[in-house]
């Protein structure tokens, strides 16, 4: 920024200002050039105002007159005459942040990097050390290549009115398969579902919609399909905890349009192991509902299909207040949302927290104790044997094939008793929770909740972008508010 040093002008500003109403421009940054050369800049955080008197520069020579220029804390104006300026620059509002492009991510090759201002006239600075960019870093003057891990930054000048820093991260690795955390690069990948026959290839674990497979040594995998309509859905449960971990499917125009009569008729999962698998008795009585994952309102397309939503491998308890209000809503959400002409295919994963779960950097467990009084005697069990999840979520991803282009979100709630008091008959109290609204974030945030890993089967560089991103305009260009 140049030194304030002014030439001394006629009063002629202030005798007509006193007797003129002034034009006011304000959040501006100013320059001004004089006819011997000298310059005089004001960034708009030193500007408090500039006062056009007798009219703006367009009409210099005719009635425009000049400027008086107000600086922050002064009430002492600098004056400049139209007559002695050569010219007179303007810049009203901020300056648009640079868009670098592409915007960070796993890199396998030199990859060319291109930045651009939409503010006209903006000159862009940028740095690849990932210090943060000055009017004395690179003028940005055409595309480059970056073949390391690097992080570029830059900002945009005009008029000495600085845009906000952008930033994107490149990592450069010598893989070449572009999915560095899929399924098939799981220890799991190849193992035996216990004594069963089914194997994470048999279970469609290459399906955009699974996420990453589990570590976990006892654990079981499943797949429902029909001969009609393939895959009804997939299951990843956790024999340890007796409890589903999450259930997957997809939603497209060929099997969400179906207008079968709905089942009703629970089942047993023979499939799972004995000793793990859950029953009719493990709800009956408890004051639970058996909470689809799948619903089964999304797979009415065939008996068969709708038959295999109710097997108890697809089921968590559920408060019904939970269970028919909140959760059913979304249900329906995410039926509309598979309709919509911008989807082609919605890949949906239903699940709840039965493990630990990380809340604003703080680690708690994901599923409900028993207390007395304020305190904690045990966790809290359907009818003894299931856990009680604390919360409930979903991640979607919806592709549009005319655009070539994924959107993903994620849905959290609150589990939610509806409010109702429902004391046991011995000596601790169910919990009462309220209902919360559901919470609309992006994948990357319900990763960093639940620990898993969603769509890791997308290329890694669809996948970093993606799950980083929740373009609310694209889930409500449906019709659909996000306020459950």
């Amino acid at each position: 920024m140049k030194q304030f040093k002014h030439i001394a002008l006629l009063g002629l500003l202030a005798i007509i200002a006193l007797g003129a109403s002034a034009q006011v421009v304000k959040n501006a940054a100013v320059t001004v050039t004089m006819r011997n050369g000298k310059v005089y800049s004001y960034s708009k955080n030193q500007l408090d105002s500039m006062r056009y008197v007798g009219g703006d520069w367009s009409t210099a020579g005719t009635t425009g007159v000049g400027v008086k220029i107000y600086c922050n804390g002064s009430t002492q104006s600098f004056d400049y005459l139209y007559s002695q300026m050569s010219d007179l620059e303007v810049v009203e509002g901020d300056i648009a942040t640079p868009v670098i492009s592409p915007n960070g991510g796993t890199i396998r090759t030199a990859t060319t990097v291109t930045i651009t201002c939409s503010t006209s006239g903006a000159t862009i600075y940028y740095t690849v050390d990932g210090t943060t960019p000055t009017s004395s870093s690179t003028v940005y003057s055409g595309s480059f290549t970056v073949s390391a891990t690097t992080t570029v930054k830059a900002i945009a000048i005009k008029s000495g009115n600085e845009s906000n820093v952008a930033t994107a991260t490149f990592t450069f690795t010598t893989e070449t398969d572009n999915n560095l955390n899929a399924n098939w690069k799981s220890s799991n990948w190849n193992k035996n579902n216990g004594s069963m026959s089914y194997t994470p290839n048999k279970c469609g674990f290459y399906r955009l919609e699974v996420p990453r497979i589990s570590e976990e040594s006892n654990t079981s995998w499943l797949q429902k399909s029909t001969s009609s309509y393939g895959v009804t859905y997939a299951v990843e449960w956790s024999n340890t905890r007796v409890s589903n971990r999450w259930s997957c499917y997809q939603l497209h125009s060929g099997n969400n349009n179906g207008s079968q009569t709905v089942s009703k008729t629970f089942n047993t999962d023979s499939e799972l192991p004995s000793s793990t698998r859950s029953t009719d008795n493990d709800y009956s009585g408890s004051g639970y509902s058996r909470g689809h994952l799948c619903p089964s309102a999304d797979r009415k397309m065939s008996t068969e299909q709708n038959k295999q939503t109710y097997y108890f491998g697809n089921m968590q308890p559920q408060w019904q207040g939970h269970n028919g209000g909140q959760w059913e809503e979304l249900e329906g959400d995410v039926r509309s949302w598979s309709l919509m002409s911008t989807c082609d295919t919605l890949y949906v994963v239903k699940a709840a927290t039965i493990d630990n779960i990380t809340l604003n950097g703080t680690t708690e467990s994901g599923y409900y104790s028993t207390t007395y009084n304020g305190t904690t005697y045990s966790d809290l069990k359907c009818n003894g044997k299931l856990i009680v999840p604390k919360y409930f979520y979903m991640a979607l991803l919806a592709y549009n094939k005319s655009a070539n282009k994924y959107y993903a979100m994620g849905i959290w709630t609150k589990h939610y008793n509806g409010g109702t008091n429902g004391a046991d008959s011995k000596t601790h109290n169910w919990p009462i929770i309220n209902k919360e609204s559901a919470e609309y974030i992006t994948i990357d945030e319900l990763e960093k909740r639940t620990g898993i890993d969603f769509f890791c089967n997308l290329p890694d560089d669809i996948e970093d972008e993606v799950e980083a991103t929740l373009d609310t305009s694209y889930w409500t260009s449906g019709g659909i508010k996000l306020n459950r």
